[in-house]
């Protein structure tokens, strides 16, 4: 063998093992849960988690959905992402050098601060995937309308990647992408967005990033509940507002077993995140503050930077008054070192470190534990979730030579898992708290005493199985769920026969193994699938008008057929399936040995006699359905004439009602009486005309004249 193939086969090892050394650590950066509003789940390996979600750890894998009307923001250093309600994200890879996620369904803004984090950013859809190049704020909806994407870039510019294109928006540019086709136009506001620029408004006047890097996870916080000042030996410090006299770090909030590093610290407060779970907490002139220290490159995240105390022989006293074994922790101070109770590389442990000027030399390394909560050690043992709040505490005297160290509880689900409760531990997964190592050959893990019996070798054989109880539910003497074939060499199992349809051959099929054989699956050799639906239609209860009629018996031929022995008791299975009674196990029949062939043929010949009688029989049965089906739709018919005649004659009756009507036909009628009152005076002055001799008029004048002497003579009388 050649000396540059061992060259490259040590190459090739010491590659597999850093890779599997990474594949198990767990990641430097975490998120956080910074607002919930309404109904809010994050799922996670372990469970979903819901109610009080506020400084919530978010990892790769999570996933966090939102109810309709509720709405949350989740933030990873410089990067904040805000879901709308009926909305649903996948985290499917959050570390320090990548983030991916993946809007399954609703409507999603990110908006990225700094242009480090721009490189390994990614936003997935259904339909694409959608990545920044500038700081900017984009929002993408998914399948508020069937099959469509929309990307709105407000501020930056972003890259859509979708229907076998790439586009680039930039600021006030909008894409929608509904299959294959893509369209754009100016982008659009709602009630959300005002609701993110308010959020981004709020944090963008923040001096905390003069003091530590925005890649520490709820800096923006601590302008809003705090106060920032520098000390010589510390660095900067922050020193919270408006807490009260006797608090301390580590005690207002609960204990959450987050897998992969196992107890994790949820702080109550608003700003509780980035003090706990990055750098150390101090005291100066009796008051606490918080001193990041000097972070160079990324910071690296922990679960909780403290200190354990106690064990199983540490009892003390508690408020309630009650003696018991006791649980305690400490914030570690800047000359203290963080011992990660999870599996980390040296480099990652080195990370975890606290420095200001990266030479200190502490005089005094006895000091005083200030800041000790100690609770009953006992609230560890099987719960995921440790309200401190809510538990008795424990006053001792914070000298360092009363104080045992211990180790964090490793709770009783976490120590070996069995999700599936089969009695068999699942197999450590890559990336997970290795609780249940091979390589455990003591009483403790990662530092931790275990309670309760050790193995030094996960469960892998079915023979060290402690023995279970099983059900034997059709009593034949042999467990349910061993009736397969692991049990073959089993004796076989005395079935219960029943001959349903009376063809004197006994049903065979036991699907469920509950001693009653399934319906219409004997001899299903023989019948067809379109028999089979023949069968169920006329066997089905009555539907509407449609009555089932009983299948007229037919006698069989009588056949030859192997002679068979069967128990005498068989007849009495006749009755329905339920009310059958259960019998004690029997022997299996023996059957009588004939030739193969002439077996073979009777068989087959039997078959096809009662092949053909099911279908004289069902002819017959088809044609008695449709002739008493069309019977019974004329007589239908004919009633329902009837009944529309008999309600046509009473409907007759009520129409004289329209007597009263001609009440407004009579009163139009006087008005052509009065009419002829108008004619009169158009009619008299017509005949004025014919007295018009008027010309004629000197005609009797001339009498006048001549009367005029009678006058005269009447005068001359007088």
């Amino acid at each position: 063998m050649s000396r540059k193939f061992l060259h490259f086969l040590l190459l090739a090892a010491v590659v597999a093992a850093s890779s599997l050394a990474l594949a198990a650590e767990p990641p430097t950066l975490v998120g956080r849960i910074s607002a919930a509003e309404g109904q809010v789940t994050v799922r996670t390996d372990d469970g979903d988690e819901t109610g009080n979600l506020l400084n919530w750890p978010v990892k790769g894998g999570d996933r966090i959905a939102t109810a309709r009307g509720a709405r949350t923001e989740f933030r990873v250093g410089p990067v904040a992402v805000r879901l709308d309600g009926d909305s649903a994200l996948d985290i499917e890879e959050l570390d320090e050098d990548v983030m991916r996620l993946r809007l399954n369904y609703g409507a999603a803004s990110v908006r990225i601060r700094d242009a480090q984090a721009l490189s390994g950013f990614e936003l997935a859809t259904p339909h694409g995937r959608v990545l920044l190049t500038e700081p900017g704020t984009v929002r993408v909806d998914t399948d508020r309308e069937p099959d469509t994407t929309t990307v709105s870039v407000l501020t930056g510019i972003a890259r859509l990647e979708a229907a076998g294109t790439a586009l680039t928006l930039r600021t006030g540019k909008r894409a929608e992408i509904r299959g294959d086709d893509v369209r754009t136009g100016q982008a659009l506001q709602d009630s959300f967005d005002s609701w993110a620029f308010a959020r981004d408004r709020r944090d963008d006047a923040a001096i905390a990033t003069r003091y530590i890097p925005s890649y520490v996870t709820g800096y923006e916080e601590l302008d809003h509940y705090g106060s920032w000042t520098v000390n010589d030996d510390y660095g900067p410090l922050w020193a919270p507002s408006s807490i009260s006299s006797g608090w301390s770090p580590y005690s207002d909030g609960r204990w959450a077993w987050v897998a992969p590093w196992g107890w994790t610290w949820v702080d109550n407060a608003p700003w509780g995140y980035a003090p706990f779970h990055y750098g150390r907490w101090v005291t100066v002139r009796n008051r606490w503050y918080w001193a990041p220290g000097r972070i160079v490159g990324r910071p690296v995240w922990a679960p909780a930077l403290v200190g354990w105390v106690g064990g199983d022989g540490w009892s003390v006293a508690f408020n309630d008054r009650r003696r018991r074994p006791g649980l305690g922790w400490y914030p570690l101070t800047p000359r203290d070192r963080y011992v990660p109770h999870y599996q980390v590389s040296p480099e990652h442990e080195r990370r975890l470190g606290w420095q200001y000027r990266g030479n200190e030399r502490w005089k005094n390394t006895q000091v005083r534990r200030e800041g000790i909560t100690i609770v009953p050690r006992e609230q560890f043992e099987d719960r995921r979730s440790v309200r401190v709040n809510n538990l008795p505490r424990a006053s001792v005297a914070a000298n360092p030579g009363n104080l045992p160290v211990a180790a964090p509880v490793v709770p009783g689900f976490a120590r070996s898992p069995d999700r599936n409760r089969d009695g068999i531990a699942d197999r450590p997964q890559a990336g997970g708290v290795q609780v249940n190592r091979p390589q455990i050959t003591g009483t403790q893990i990662n530092g931790a005493p275990i309670n309760g019996p050790q193995t030094n070798r996960l469960q892998t054989e079915r023979e060290s199985i402690a023995e279970r109880p099983y059900t034997d539910r059709n009593r034949d003497g042999t467990p349910d769920r061993l009736q397969t074939d692991r049990n073959r060499e089993a004796p076989a199992v005395n079935r219960i026969q029943t001959d349903r349809d009376g063809d004197g051959t006994p049903d065979r099929i036991d699907r469920g193994r509950d001693a009653t054989v399934n319906r219409f699956q004997a001899e299903r050799s023989v019948d067809s699938v379109a028999e089979r639906m023949q069968r169920e239609r006329f066997e089905a209860p009555n539907r509407g008008n449609v009555i089932v009629t009983e299948r007229p018996r037919v006698e069989r031929p009588q056949v030859e057929r192997p002679q068979i022995e069967r128990p005498v008791s068989q007849p009495v299975f006749n009755a329905p399936p339920v009310a059958a009674p259960q019998p004690a196990p029997q022997p299996r029949p023996q059957l009588e040995q004939a030739p193969a062939s002439a077996f073979r043929n009777e068989r087959l010949e039997r078959q096809r006699e009662i092949r053909e009688e099911r279908m004289q029989e069902r002819a017959q049965e088809r044609g008695e359905a449709f002739r008493d089906m069309e019977s019974r739709r004329q007589a239908a018919a004919a009633a329902q004439q009837r009944m529309s005649i008999q309600q046509q004659a009473p409907a007759a009756q009520p129409r004289p009602a329209p007597v009263p009507m001609p009440a407004p036909v009579m009163q139009p009628r006087p008005a052509p009486v009065a009419q002829p009152a108008p004619p009169p005076p158009a009619m008299q002055p017509r005949p004025a005309p014919v007295a018009q001799p008027a010309p004629a008029a000197p005609a009797p004048s001339v009498q006048p004249r001549g009367g005029r002497p009678d006058r005269s003579e009447g005068v001359r009388e007088r």
